[in-house]
């Protein structure tokens, strides 16, 4: 483990003694180490959790209320080791009404989960924006260039992989000069199962990869939580009379959303890599 070392230090200041006001985002960090009591929601996906669970309390005020599910669409330059399990952690703090901390303490002591169905599946909630091979291959670099696409080819060819949760990057309409060029955006976008977005969609840009080495995973029976990447990223809550500038902000995006799904002839750009 890096030996941990004081930010105040690092940097030459305390932020603790800056009084900051009227910010309507939130800082979103990782920092490589193993996490429990005060520190378990500071970081990671658990910190993206805790953002969640504040704007969207389990015990709302009217009783009748009924959560409607929610899905993550996700543009990541590197792919983590997809399974449903991952998924299921991720999405218990990514999306609202999901899964909590404790039901999935519950469920692993209970053993193996069996979906009902495909539907009930992790996966299904999830859509991962990464340019297919034929992409990749006819782009203005070369896939030569394709340095900062990684996606183990050793991994997606494992059986366990989760592999029905890709759809084409491609450029939308207005940025016809950014088609063919290899994207390394980060981003996800939080909405309804309708997609549409409205004032309680979210969204996170930044540094994570869709990967549990950047996010985090829960260890020690969901009662430590672990990071292995230093990543920085933010994250732009629900907020009343905020759709406009969240289509704002989605239509400066440099790729299309919402994505089309992977034809069937269709496959993710992998590659061999060496560890």
């Amino acid at each position: 483990m890096p030996i941990k070392i004081r930010y105040p230090d690092l940097i030459g200041i305390d932020i603790d003694d800056y009084l900051i006001s009227d910010i309507d985002i939130i800082l979103i960090p990782s920092v490589p180490g193993k996490y429990s009591g005060k520190e378990f929601e500071q970081y990671g996906h658990s910190k993206i959790g805790a953002m969640v669970r504040k704007f969207y309390p389990c015990e709302p005020e009217n009783r009748s209320f009924r959560p409607q599910k929610h899905q993550i669409t996700y543009q990541t330059s590197s792919v983590g080791n997809f399974t449903e399990d991952l998924f299921k952690e991720l999405l218990s703090s990514f999306l609202p009404f999901y899964k909590t901390v404790d039901q999935l303490r519950e469920e692993a002591i209970e053993g193996d989960i069996v979906y009902n169905s495909a539907a009930d599946k992790p996966s299904k909630r999830v859509k991962v924006i990464y340019p297919t091979k034929e992409y990749v291959e006819s782009c203005i670099a070369g896939q030569e260039h394709a340095i900062c696409l990684v996606l183990p080819r050793k991994d997606y060819n494992r059986s366990a992989f989760t592999k029905n949760v890709f759809y084409q990057f491609r450029a939308p309409d207005h940025y016809v000069y950014h088609e063919g060029i290899l994207p390394h955006l980060k981003v996800f976008i939080v909405t309804g199962d309708d997609g549409e977005i409205t004032d309680d969609t979210y969204i996170y840009f930044g540094s994570h990869n869709f990967s549990g080495s950047a996010w985090g995973r829960y260890e020690n029976g969901y009662k430590k939580f672990s990071i292995f990447n230093t990543e920085l990223g933010i994250f732009i809550p629900p907020e009343k009379g905020s759709r406009k500038k969240k289509l704002d902000i989605i239509k400066h995006l440099p790729m299309k959303v919402p994505p089309q799904k992977y034809k069937l002839n269709q496959g993710p750009f992998t590659k061999v890599v060496w560890w």
